[in-house]
């Protein structure tokens, strides 16, 4: 009796251990004492088919990329010739592109690979040499996609390019991303950089925004990153999205494994081994079925934080190994130490085939995740790389003489200004600095005019709503705001009159590019997002610290500004070449700056010769906020102290610059 009162002991002791957890309610069933119970087998699962596809990719009528009787195949050896038989793709035929070589930045003489208004494509490594070499795949508008086999890795955040090793912007449908290996790196080797700035180095491995569905990730490595996989771009991102999670290796990274907004997930056998802060974060109402996955070595594998809403999970069988769990009731839900589910998702699609006992996830995962693991045809040999030409060094040009940054108030202000009292496409809503009168222009997706989404308030205000339909880009463009002469230092001082919204939205996008109309070169653009969105709250200057973004008054610190008030917002650019130069906020009239960089490299403009001022939303998200005025001037950086009682009398509420006694 004192064997069999120990093996009971083990067996219970054991199944404590293992951790798994199951929806399954039936009692456990007594063990019979007098039979030895072998562990479970840990061995990896011989897979014979890697071509099928599973998951919610499988749904839609199905993902097949460029395959098809009438295909065209192209193999190239550089990021310009895949960026040419991208364009040059005959609608009718689908495409596969054989990667024969390292893709990089150089040789594809483009900050992105981008995958735009297209159906019916595959990209594809031959054998082991298919690379992505610091830039990434910008899926926009796109069906039938599928990337397959390539090295992905350390695509820069803050070269005029989403920044995402794969970024699948919505609407996109049936996106199969498999056999890939996606990194980063958690350190920088640069000292003068913040943690915060190391962390915005890179952006996401995998990211999907806006309306995206039928979407599988399987069979991929994704390691060494912050932020690992982002699906919605933020709390108002409210699409119904359906992706799937398989038999992916996430290794050494810091969190987002994914972090899921809306919509539906299913993530089943995957192996998660060593996350800094987090796992799964189900966040906003998304519903995620997680299913025979193996968790180690990590903090929180499941859990729903930091939003304005939770999300949801089912949990089946899954298995934790050295897990630490972290409560943080005034952030949201951990899954905890006995995880129970708390909704259910039964998914569309036939999986069971694909589905491995969990004990065996592990071992299969490491034995078949990654590149070089599913047939290809055969390399042609390796990519011939060109002779550098012979450039001769041009002489250096004299300088000549620049504006120079004012340090005393100036006489008057010859301002640019839009005063809210009729939409910015307005005939003759713009007076310029000269004096003639002009408007604003809608701008164009794929040939097609954006929607007016500016409306007159009837009070001297406008209103830009975006709330309708998220995905909806509404942008007003002025060409032309400052010296394109390629003349240092620009300077440029901008201000706006803008009240936020009480729903936790968004409010507005502005942006303002710098460049010049002879450059060959990198130029700069500054791109102010407007934010009430929870913690995310406050004024954003996207990618414009050294290739950080960076937010002023922002809602979980200390000294938050309320963004759904209205304040005049003041910002100066002094540029002392076309890609360095000092950025400054001011609010309320207020002289002491509430941001300020200097000597920091600028965000790219997206092309070198960019010049102008826009508002509205270039996103994927929500937004709604009023507009009183814009004001603009190329004549210096004027502090707010130097512009008391400049402003135009009748532009509307100045508050903070009225003439001083």
């Amino acid at each position: 009796m004192i064997f069999k009162r120990k093996l009971l002991a083990l067996l219970i002791g054991a199944s404590l251990l293992v951790g798994c957890n199951s929806d399954n309610d039936d009692p456990a069933p007594i063990p019979d004492i007098d039979v030895e119970v072998p562990p479970p087998d840990t061995s990896a699962v011989t897979l014979n088919n890697l071509d099928t596809v599973y998951g919610y990719a499988s749904e839609n009528g199905g993902t097949t990329g460029g395959s098809g009787d009438n295909k065209v195949e192209v193999t190239v050896c550089t990021g310009e010739e895949m960026i040419n038989a991208l364009k040059n793709k005959d609608p009718a035929k689908p495409l596969t592109i054989w990667v024969n070589g390292a893709i990089t930045l150089q040789n594809a003489k483009n900050s992105r690979i981008d995958i735009k208004d297209i159906s019916n494509v595959s990209i594809v490594g031959l054998g082991s040499q298919g690379e992505m070499a610091g830039i990434g795949f910008n899926i926009v508008r796109a069906n039938n996609i599928i990337i397959r086999n390539l090295r992905i890795h350390h695509v820069r955040a803050n070269l005029g390019a989403p920044g995402d090793g794969i970024s699948m912007e919505g609407p996109v449908r049936n996106i199969w991303i498999d056999h890939n290996e996606i990194y980063n790196s958690l350190t920088v080797n640069d000292p003068t950089l913040t943690e915060d700035q190391v962390k915005d180095y890179y952006d996401g491995l995998v990211d999907a925004k806006g309306d995206a569905q039928f979407i599988t990730i399987s069979f991929n490595k994704l390691h060494n990153s912050w932020k690992t996989s982002l699906v919605g771009s933020s709390d108002s991102d409210n699409f119904d999205r359906t992706l799937t999670y398989h038999h992916n290796h996430w290794h050494n990274v810091n969190s987002r494994l994914p972090l899921f907004r809306f919509g539906k997930g299913h993530i089943y056998n995957n192996y998660y081994d060593g996350a800094v802060e987090s796992g799964i974060n189900s966040r906003m109402e998304a519903v995620i079925r997680i299913e025979h996955n193996h968790f180690a070595n990590m903090k929180n594998p499941v859990m729903s934080m930091y939003s304005l809403k939770p999300g949801y999970w089912q949990m089946i069988d899954n298995l934790f190994e050295n897990i630490s769990w972290v409560e943080s009731p005034a952030d949201g839900l951990v899954a905890g130490a006995t995880p129970t589910s708390t909704a259910e998702l039964n998914v569309p699609y036939n999986y069971q085939a694909n589905l491995l006992p969990v004990h065996n996830v592990k071992a299969t995962v490491l034995a078949y995740a990654g590149v070089g693991k599913i047939e290809t045809p055969p390399s042609p040999g390796i990519c011939l790389v060109p002779e550098p030409p012979v450039v001769e060094p041009e002489p250096e040009p004299e300088p000549g003489p620049g504006p120079v940054d004012p340090t005393e108030p100036p006489q008057s202000v010859d301002w640019g200004s839009y005063d809210g009292s009729q939409h910015p496409f307005a005939a003759n809503s713009v007076e310029l600095s000269d004096g003639s009168l002009t408007n604003f222009v809608v701008q164009q997706n794929s040939g097609v005019d954006e929607p007016n989404l500016f409306s007159a308030n009837g009070d001297g205000t406008v209103r830009f709503d975006s709330t309708a339909n998220g995905a909806d880009r509404s942008r007003a463009k002025l060409q032309n705001v400052v010296a394109d002469d390629g003349v240092y230092p620009k300077h440029f001082t901008l201000l706006m009159g803008v009240k936020g919204n009480a729903g936790g939205n968004r409010v507005l996008e502005t942006e303002i590019a710098l460049g010049d109309a002879a450059a060959s070169s990198a130029t700069s653009r500054l791109k102010i997002i407007f934010r009430n969105d929870g913690n995310n709250s406050g004024v954003q200057l996207e990618n414009a610290n050294n290739g950080s973004s960076v937010t002023a008054g922002k809602g979980n610190e200390p000294d938050p500004l309320d963004m759904s008030a209205y304040r005049v917002y003041h910002f100066t650019v002094s540029l002392t070449s076309a890609t360095t130069g000092n950025v400054a906020l001011y609010v309320e009239g207020k002289n002491t700056p509430l941001l300020a960089l200097e000597g920091v490299t600028m965000r790219p403009a997206s092309t070198n010769s960019d010049n102008y001022l826009q508002i509205g939303d270039a996103g994927s998200s929500s937004y709604l906020g009023d507009i009183d005025w814009v004001l603009w001037s190329s004549a210096g950086a004027y502090t707010p102290d130097m512009l008391k009682g400049l402003l135009p009398a009748d532009i509307g509420d100045i508050t903070g610059y009225e003439a001083q006694p």
